[in-house]
């Protein structure tokens, strides 16, 4: 019994139980329409007393010839089990509803002798057939659903796995730039290292623990960016210039961690890659259910910069926490690169 108990689908049991009193009701009104209360009696009792054939037949082929035969391509064997289940059951219908109901609430409707004849036995359960018609269309509809839903569960678990595992590579790519650039101060400046590693620190504190969360206030978010682009800018000196905009009331906003600073980090090692000077300018703005993410990076000369994978993964990023409501906009040209976000709220 307790198995039982423990592995019944409840809701699917429900659903079946409601879809029976529906074709015991609204058939029993559609074959007593018109007509008075001794043929509503009949008719209810005839579907209520005929039901464990029908439900029986129906499971039957639903539960165990389809899956059996027609699944598995054995057509020959279904069409077989099919003609000899509509027969079988047509003759239990027959004599039960001419025995238990037609002869005791209508007998005028009861059959004469002989009536189990190949041709009445064919019609009835031909003209019963209906029931199962309907049953497998709603079991099919419902199949289709629920793999759809499973589909769509599988895609959105790969898509948060995909972003928890970029997030965590991400980290090392911007640490390992900062080791970096430290490596460089430390040859170039010694005397700076000191100042440069107590930023550092600062900076990774943050990044590293209060960064780690799926949302981060934008106050903290600006000042990540902020500070980054304070250390490389130290760093390189006159080959990068740098300016910071923020604009607004940042204090009510929540935003995905991390969504400028990869545009960034792969713009500044450009600048430690090479020997030009850029010119860098961030925007940060913050209006009523509105906050603008901007990004722009240039140069009196020609550069390349190839960050295709920040971009479709940002995509990714947006479209998961602000489905419908977000755009990225990328620019490109020969000396100049600007990536904007907008998030609308």
């Amino acid at each position: 019994m307790k198995f039982y108990k423990t592995n019944i689908d409840k809701q699917r049991a429900f659903l079946h139980a409601v879809f029976w009193l529906t074709w015991i009701i609204s058939f029993t009104i559609i074959q007593s329409l018109g007509n008075g209360i001794n043929q509503w009696i009949m008719w209810l009792a005839y579907y209520v007393i005929t039901l464990p054939i029908f439900v029986v037949h129906t499971y039957v082929i639903a539960y165990w010839l389809l899956p059996k035969a027609f699944f598995k391509s054995r057509y020959w064997l279904f069409i077989v089990g099919f003609a000899i289940l509509l027969i079988g059951f047509s003759m239990v219908e027959l004599i039960v509803s001419n025995k238990m109901v037609f002869r005791l609430f209508d007998s005028t409707k009861a059959f004469g002798p002989g009536y189990l004849n190949l041709k009445n036995i064919l019609i009835s359960g031909i003209g019963n057939h209906y029931v199962i018609l309907v049953f497998l269309a709603i079991k099919a509809g419902r199949s289709l659903y629920s793999t759809e839903n499973k589909k769509e569960e599988l895609l959105q678990t790969k898509m948060e796995t995909d972003l928890e595992i970029y997030r965590y590579q991400l980290q090392p790519k911007l640490i390992y730039t900062l080791i970096v650039e430290l490596e460089q101060l430390t040859e170039l400046h010694p005397e700076k290292s000191s100042e440069m590693i107590v930023k550092i620190s600062n900076f990774l504190n943050r990044f590293l623990y209060e960064g780690k969360e799926e949302m981060l206030p934008l106050q903290l978010e600006t000042k990540l960016i902020e500070e980054f682009l304070e250390i490389h800018k130290q760093a390189l000196k006159g080959r990068l210039t740098s300016n910071f905009i923020v604009n607004g009331m940042l204090k009510s906003f929540l935003v995905p961690p991390l969504l400028l600073l990869p545009f960034i980090n792969s713009a500044i090692k450009l600048v430690y890659e090479c020997n030009n000077s850029f010119e860098s300018t961030v925007i940060i703005k913050a209006e009523k259910k509105y906050i603008l993410f901007s990004f722009t990076f240039w140069s009196e000369k020609e550069f390349r910069l190839a960050d295709q994978e920040n971009i479709e993964i940002t995509k990714k990023r947006l479209n998961y926490s602000y489905p419908g409501k977000h755009r990225l906009i990328e620019n490109i040209d020969e000396n100049f690169r600007e990536v904007s976000l907008e998030i609308f709220h």
